[in-house]
C-alpha cells in the first residue's frame, strides 16, 4: 500500500500468525538491534515498488521459513510511531512449514494471556491490548432486573460469547462491592473480567479493574491501578481520549455514536467521526450509544474494538433459580 502523507516515510508489515490452538507467534529482538530484548510480531519493511501482502509473504519466508497461505489485512489495527513508520497488521491463520528463527532471534508461541506478560515494542503494544480484550463490553442492569435475575441472564450471555463486564449501579459503596464479588466469581467461571464503575480505591478484592467516568478520568494525572488490573474510561471527544492515553488507560468507551433514549439531548458522533477519533489514539475503543450486537462488525470496520451496551440488550429472559 502506498504511503499516506509526508509523515509516513516507511510502512512496516507485521503478522499476527495464529496456530490451530489459538496461540500467536512472536519474536524477540536480538542483541545489537534497536529495541533489543523486546518482543514483536514478525514482519518487516515494505520495499520500494512492493505491495504490503507481497512484503508480508517475503518477510515471513525470510525471517521464519514459512509460507503464509491465508493472510488478511486488519485495516483498523494500524499504528504509527513517532519517527513516521506506519505499521500495517495482517492476520495469518494458515501457513505451510515449521517456523524457524533464521535471523538469530528467539521465537515463541504464546496464548493471549501469555502475550500480556511480555514486554513488547511500543508500536506493537496496542495490538496486544486488542487481542486481550473481547469485542463486547456489557454494562450491568441489576438495579432494573434484580440481582438474581441479572446474574442468571449474565451467565447465559457469557456462555454464548466472551465479553468484558462493567458493574455500574446507583448503590452505596458497601452494597456495590458485595454484589461485585458475586459478579466477579460468575465472570471468572466463564473466563471473563469485571470492571467496577466506582472510585479506583474501591476495586481491591472485588473486581478485575475500574471503569472511570469522564469526570474521574480528567481528575487523574497518572494511572490509578497497577498493570495487573484493567483501567477503562468513558470518553466523548478527542481531548478525553488523549487524556485516557496519557494516564495509561487500557481502553476507552466513546459515546454517543447513535441517538439514545437515555440521553435525548446528546448530539451523536456518528460512525465517520467515531472512526476519526478511534484512529487518533493507539488505544482500543468501544462504541457506545444506541448499539446492539448487530453493530459489532460495523464498529470494527470503523476502527473500533467492538461495542459496549447495556447487558439486557443481549440477554434472553431466563427465570431466576427457585422461580416456578
Amino acid at each position: 500500500m502506498a504511503l499516506t502523507g509526508p509523515e509516513c516515510r516507511q510502512v512496516v508489515v507485521a503478522a499476527l500468525v495464529r496456530d490451530g490452538q489459538g496461540r500467536y507467534l512472536v519474536s524477540q529482538r536480538p542483541p545489537g538491534k534497536a529495541g533489543s530484548g523486546l518482543w514483536e510480531f514478525p514482519g518487516g519493511k515494505v520495499e520500494t515498488g512492493e505491495g504490503e501482502r507481497e512484503a508480508l509473504l517475503r518477510e515471513l519466508r525470510e525471517e521464519l521459513g514459512i509460507e503464509a497461505t491465508v493472510a488478511e489485512p486488519l485495516p483498523h489495527w494500524r499504528a504509527q510511531d513517532p519517527v513516521g513508520i506506519r505499521l500495517s497488521f495482517w492476520a495469518v491463520t494458515a501457513f505451510a512449514g515449521v517456523p524457524d528463527a533464521r535471523e538469530g532471534q528467539q521465537i515463541r508461541w504464546c496464548t493471549v494471556s501469555e502475550l500480556a506478560c511480555l514486554a513488547f515494542l511500543p508500536a506493537d503494544a496496542p495490538v496486544v491490548a486488542r487481542l486481550c480484550l473481547p469485542p463486547l463490553y456489557l454494562i450491568s442492569t441489576a438495579a432494573d432486573l434484580g440481582e438474581d435475575v441479572f446474574l442468571v441472564r449474565l451467565a447465559a450471555a457469557l456462555a454464548r460469547q466472551p465479553a468484558l463486564v462493567q458493574l455500574r449501579e446507583p448503590w452505596p459503596a458497601d452494597r456495590l462491592q458485595a454484589f461485585a464479588c458475586r459478579v466477579r466469581d460468575l465472570c471468572r467461571r466463564h473466563g471473563a473480567k469485571l470492571l467496577l464503575n466506582a472510585p479506583a480505591d474501591s476495586v481491591a478484592g472485588c473486581a478485575d479493574g475500574v471503569h472511570l467516568t469522564s469526570r474521574r478520568l480528567l481528575a487523574l494525572r497518572e494511572r490509578p491501578l497497577p498493570r495487573s488490573l484493567l483501567v477503562g474510561a468513558s470518553c466523548h471527544n478527542a481531548a478525553e481520549l488523549a487524556h485516557a492515553v496519557s494516564v495509561g488507560c487500557d481502553f476507552a468507551v466513546l459515546s454517543p455514536i447513535q441517538p439514545t433514549a437515555s440521553h435525548p439531548g446528546a448530539v451523536p458522533l456518528g460512525w465517520p467521526r467515531f472512526a476519526q477519533l478511534a484512529a487518533s489514539v493507539a488505544l482500543p475503543v468501544y462504541a457506545l450509544g444506541g448499539m446492539t450486537g448487530d453493530d459489532l462488525a460495523r464498529s470494527q470496520s470503523f476502527g473500533g474494538q467492538g461495542v459496549a451496551l447495556r447487558s439486557n440488550a443481549l440477554m434472553a429472559p431466563v427465570d431466576p433459580p427457585g422461580k416456578n
